[in-house]
């Protein structure tokens, strides 16, 4: 699994994400990646084959819930059982695993603000022809110091000293 393989994966689903109007930031090893310390997003073997994860946090509204399954729906996702859950704006996660790769969808972040708050934060990057929003730095370093795994410390550290070369 390479860097471009990532990026491949990242733009494909933001691109359906895209076009359903679906709310997002995208979070995690992607964004970490964005900011500038490059490591593989929460990688995990699979039948011996390396599968990049890919972590997005939803506006969590029922209206966004619903694009979010039409968008899964286009990415050959089965979305039966998801019609049939009772939404719920804080408890709603979901882990959807694709043939290549795996997505997190998280309805709340620990350590942040409202979601509006800080999707008005984000970054607008393009990809090829493709926008993407990324959490802002601020929030992704807020987050990760709550979360304060041994992973994320590593990337604050990392992150931090790439701010202060430039």
């Amino acid at each position: 699994m390479t860097d471009r393989d990532v990026r491949h994966f990242l733009t494909k689903v933001c691109l359906v994400l895209n076009k359903h109007e679906v709310d997002y930031l995208v979070i995690g090893g992607a964004a970490v990646n964005y900011y500038g310390h490059s490591r593989m997003s929460g990688i995990e073997k699979s039948d011996s084959k390396m599968k990049a994860d890919l972590d997005f946090w939803y506006r969590p509204t029922i209206g966004n819930f619903s694009k979010l399954i039409k968008a899964l729906s286009e990415l050959d996702v089965d979305t039966s059982d998801l019609k049939e859950i009772i939404f719920d704006p804080k408890r709603t996660f979901l882990k959807i695993p694709h043939s290549e790769f795996q997505t997190d969808f998280l309805p709340v972040m620990e350590g942040l603000g409202t979601y509006r708050e800080c999707r008005s934060r984000a970054e607008r990057v393009k990809i090829g022809d493709v926008v993407i929003n990324v959490i802002s730095y601020d929030d992704l370093i807020a987050n990760k110091r709550s979360i304060n795994r041994k992973m994320d410390q590593k990337d604050i550290d990392s992150l931090e000293s790439i701010r202060k070369k430039k």
